[in-house]
């Protein structure tokens, strides 16, 4: 699946409450209007619940930066050579540029950043799982950035073959029921687009993309024994052999699902690109 992400931060003179407002309402609207222009199939905006007490947990377990984003939006792109047709109208890049300019006065763009992703499932069922108002679920979002000295391609080597394969050998104790690596893709596409918005963007050229994982609210309260923390020593440990833990980003989020239809995306013809 390849998923067009948006990590975004509002301004800071805006109430969490307008925000909100704004972004699951008006934005959500005008969105929907270029979906199909765009070959978007699923559409989801995960709302970073700051004051949960299990977000506040999994920070400081991970040891994340605190100034996390307000919202996460996730695009889920049915047909990439739709998505870049519909890139290429001229009225579609004009209603692009109109959602934009509607934004100006809620989002801070200077402080967020969009990324094409695709998802490699790292541990995965036939169950949906979904962390909405009216599940018992929070919906994790790790943004990590990666250390010095490591290009993308190797921090995602490192994330799949050693990190994946580590967490699964703890499956009977993980607390996440569905675990999804999206690992970034660099594409001139994704370039085009932002330059199309601007400049102002925050630019995560370090990020190696998302993980994302569907947590169960009474999972941690299994935690309190020594194999589940030997299993959090390990994990966080092999993190920091890849990762910038205080640049990177762990969020507790709630979803909202904007659009929901059946995404296939055909076999990608290159590995770290999407050109």
């Amino acid at each position: 699946m390849i998923t067009l992400n948006y990590v975004v931060r509002k301004h800071d003179d805006i109430s969490p409450d307008d925000f909100r407002n704004f972004w699951l309402n008006e934005h959500s609207e005008k969105s929907l209007q270029l979906a199909g222009e765009l070959g978007i199939r699923k559409y989801v905006k995960c709302e970073t619940l700051f004051e949960d007490e299990l977000h506040k947990l999994l920070v400081q377990i991970y040891g994340t930066a605190t100034d996390g984003y307000d919202f996460v939006d996730q695009m889920h792109i049915n047909d990439f050579e739709l998505f870049k047709s519909g890139l290429a109208r001229r009225e579609v890049r004009n209603e692009i540029i109109d959602l934009h300019k509607s934004c100006n006065s809620y989002v801070n763009f200077s402080r967020s950043d969009y990324w094409l992703s695709i998802e490699i499932p790292q541990v995965f069922s036939r169950e949906s799982y979904v962390a909405t108002d009216d599940t018992n679920y929070m919906k994790v979002f790790y943004v990590p950035q990666r250390l010095p000295g490591l290009s993308l391609a190797q921090a995602q080597l490192h994330w799949i073959n050693c990190h994946g394969t580590l967490a699964r050998q703890f499956i009977k104790r993980l607390p996440f029921d569905k675990y999804i690596q999206g690992h970034r893709v660099e594409s001139k596409v994704i370039d085009d687009f932002k330059s199309l918005l601007g400049d102002e963007f925050e630019n995560l050229d370090t990020n190696i993309g998302q993980a994302e994982a569907w947590l169960a609210r009474s999972a941690p309260d299994a935690m309190n024994d020594p194999e589940a923390e030997r299993m959090m020593h390990m994990l966080t440990e092999d993190i920091e052999l890849f990762v910038n833990p205080g640049l990177s980003h762990y969020l507790g989020t709630r979803e909202h699902i904007i659009l929901d239809e059946p995404v296939i995306t055909e076999p990608l013809p290159t590995l770290f690109s999407l050109d």
